[in-house]
């Protein structure tokens, strides 16, 4: 991975099918040879902002990075009621995101958490769009092997008491598990809470009500090569959980010791030197 200055990351507007999605994107510098794009995905409560430190790093080894907030999240425009949450909506958002900004040549791919379950039906709908796909702390199921609560608390919980109540929830979380943030930080994590639609959280924590539904064995069937990266501390999913996922998928795997759920932002220098060498020996 290049050590010089970082390519800078520009915000773009994207098309969705409930309005228009916030994008940031990163290019290859001048000079750099170009070896194809990217797209990364969000998962639940998050943002493009969850590869910040990535994109640029992706961009300096030759990528044309490109991340957006899901419909409804943080700066997306998105519908209010939860009924335009369904799994089927959040696919169909990320094929018009490819289609947009690379029509004529299959994408790497990328999803974080809940980013992961909706990249896994595009992939098995489209296989020939797609030079690879990585599941970022995506582990094979939200209602079985996970340390989460149940989504039908979380969700009345934010029926009763509204966003905020995730938000001090994570809080607890990020505290019981001795991480120290910086208050910038965590003003941003509130913030965003805050300004993704209350129908957003809702409706995903419905889909997660069920097993995802893309079937890892017509994942692994689709033919496009997995990678399956994941820290091995605090997870959602215990790493084993993600070993015998790979192991289903007959996908590389990438572990991130003492990284938790976010090694895209824990360790972003080591998720991105993996992912490129990924990427560099399929080519």
């Amino acid at each position: 991975m290049s050590q010089g200055a970082q390519a800078p990351i520009e915000t773009i507007t994207l098309r969705g099918g409930a309005g228009t999605l916030a994008g940031w994107e990163a290019g290859p510098p001048p000079g750099v040879p170009h070896h194809g794009t990217v797209v990364l995905v969000p998962g639940f409560t998050g943002s493009k902002e969850d590869f910040e430190f990535m994109l640029p790093l992706l961009a300096e080894a030759g990528y044309r990075a490109v991340a957006y907030d899901q419909r409804g999240q943080y700066q997306s425009e998105g519908p209010d009621d939860i009924s335009g949450y369904a799994m089927s909506d959040f696919v169909a958002d990320l094929h018009g995101v490819i289609d947009q900004i690379s029509p004529d040549a299959p994408v790497h791919l990328v999803g974080h958490s809940f980013g992961g379950y909706v990249s896994r039906i595009a992939v098995i709908e489209t296989p020939a769009r797609f030079r690879s796909f990585t599941l970022l702390a995506s582990g094979p199921s939200s209602v079985e092997d996970i340390n989460f609560p149940p989504p039908q608390l979380v969700a009345q919980m934010i029926e009763t008491a509204g966003q905020e109540a995730i938000f001090q929830q994570m809080s607890a979380a990020m505290t019981a598990a001795g991480q120290t943030i910086d208050p910038a930080r965590m003003e941003f994590l509130h913030n965003r809470i805050l300004e993704t639609k209350k129908a957003n959280i809702l409706g995903i924590l419905k889909a997660m009500e069920v097993p995802p539904l893309a079937d890892p064995d017509a994942l692994r069937d689709a033919g496009v090569p997995l990678l399956v990266a994941y820290g091995d501390t605090n997870d959602l999913w215990d790493p084993s959980v993600h070993e015998k996922f790979a192991a289903r998928l007959q996908a590389r795997t990438a572990v991130y010791r003492g990284s938790g759920h976010v090694p895209n932002e824990d360790v972003p220098a080591e998720v991105s030197a993996d992912l490129v060498n990924f990427w560099e020996e399929l080519a």
